[in-house]
């Protein structure tokens, strides 16, 4: 169930799951709060309490809380408090990596672990020649259409969606890699992508930074596809030859969503070996 937080910073809308040790999950752009988060299950599994806010400009939760990576990791640690949490262990996915490093940076009591998947990392996302398309197909105004019109497509036709959406999320063929993904996988992708809108918040995700890395302190890991089509393998680099004591683990996930890839037991083997490690306060 949705709730809505009225902080000091601004109203952040949040879903809370699970019971344990909380972890605060950062989904990535064109999603919200309610979006399904690809671990989600994983994560419950491990005996996690999950507290899933939406970004600003996503969902319910107003531009003005923070519209720039910094502003609201600010804002989120406003949300903790009102949780009543100590300190987290932060999942940054996609776009969501500014806000997790902003708050992993400015706010290191807070942090006890790091989690990145395929996630932004330093300046040049989308790539040059893609961020003018961005703006165009993603801005406030005409970004319900874009979204409608994907939806009556995968209507019509599932697998030709599919297959154009891993057109810009992999750097193979797509054809080879939905090739890969059993029936179950596919409708799960598919049934992610249908709730996908940007609202404002994708234009926001664009112009975020994620400041000097190498203030955080928190134990990371930073897990990256080989063949991320969205966000360059070179992120992932970026951030593990900063973040002192990163590891970095490059999985052959055959696109951006990772979670949809026959390797996704592996990733979950790594994620499991990191974890029960991480000192939590709550």
């Amino acid at each position: 169930m949705k709730s809505r937080a009225q902080l000091e910073r601004g109203s952040i809308e949040y879903r809370v799951v699970g019971q344990g040790p909380a972890m605060l999950a950062l989904n990535g752009g064109h999603t919200n709060c309610d979006s399904p988060l690809g671990h989600e299950r994983f994560f419950l599994q491990q005996g996690y309490q999950l507290v899933i806010p939406s970004r600003p400009g996503y969902g319910g939760t107003p531009s003005a809380t923070g519209r720039t990576a910094e502003a609201f990791a600010d804002a989120l640690v406003g949300l903790l408090d009102h949780l009543r949490l100590a300190q987290v262990i932060v999942v940054g996915i996609s776009a969501a990596g500014p806000t997790a490093l902003q708050l992993a940076g400015r706010h290191p009591e807070r942090v006890s672990a790091l989690l990145l998947q395929n996630a932004v990392t330093g300046a040049g996302f989308p790539a040059p020649g893609m961020r003018m398309g961005a703006y165009l197909v993603f801005n406030p105004v005409v970004e319900r259409w874009t979204w409608a019109a994907f939806r009556a497509f995968a209507r019509v036709a599932p697998q030709r969606a599919l297959l154009t959406m891993m057109g810009s999320l992999s750097s193979l063929d797509p054809a080879q890699v939905v090739a890969t993904m059993s029936q179950e996988q596919r409708q799960a992708a598919l049934a992610f992508l249908q709730t996908s809108r940007s609202g404002a918040g994708f234009l926001h995700d664009i112009r975020h930074r994620c400041g000097d890395v190498r203030r955080i302190t928190a134990p990371t890991l930073i897990i990256a596809s080989e063949h991320d089509g969205a966000v360059d393998l070179a992120h992932a680099r970026y951030a593990a030859e900063r973040i002192p004591h990163a590891e970095l683990v490059v999985c052959p996930a055959e696109s951006h969503l990772l979670w949809f890839s026959p390797s996704n037991t592996a990733v979950e083997e790594n994620m499991r070996a990191f974890l029960p490690a991480t000192p939590i306060s709550g």
